[in-house]
């Protein structure tokens, strides 16, 4: 037999199986969606990837709406789960 063939080796960590692989991600997704106290997670998700193709111009007002319906208690989709460090809006 071969000694390291590469085996065991593979990346098997969050990202590289849920962001970074489309079928991964694309399963994941359904996932959240899927399940009613994670769905607002899944909006959220798609969400912070429109707001990375949003124009400069944009992002101030995407960055408030995404503020308002996912981290303000009361919000639309208020995502309870995250941090106070992950919802603060950036310093400067």
């Amino acid at each position: 037999g071969q000694d390291g063939g590469g085996q065991g080796e593979e990346d098997t960590s969050f990202r590289w199986q849920c962001v970074e692989q489309p079928i991964g991600k694309r399963l994941f997704r359904q996932f959240l969606e899927s399940e009613p106290g994670l769905a607002a997670a899944g909006a959220l998700w798609a969400e912070l990837e429109a707001f990375d193709c949003c124009e400069e111009g944009e992002r101030g007002a995407a960055a408030a709406a995404i503020r308002g319906r996912f981290f303000t208690a009361g919000g639309a989709e208020h995502c309870g789960f995250l941090s106070a460090a992950a919802t603060a809006p950036p310093a400067g």
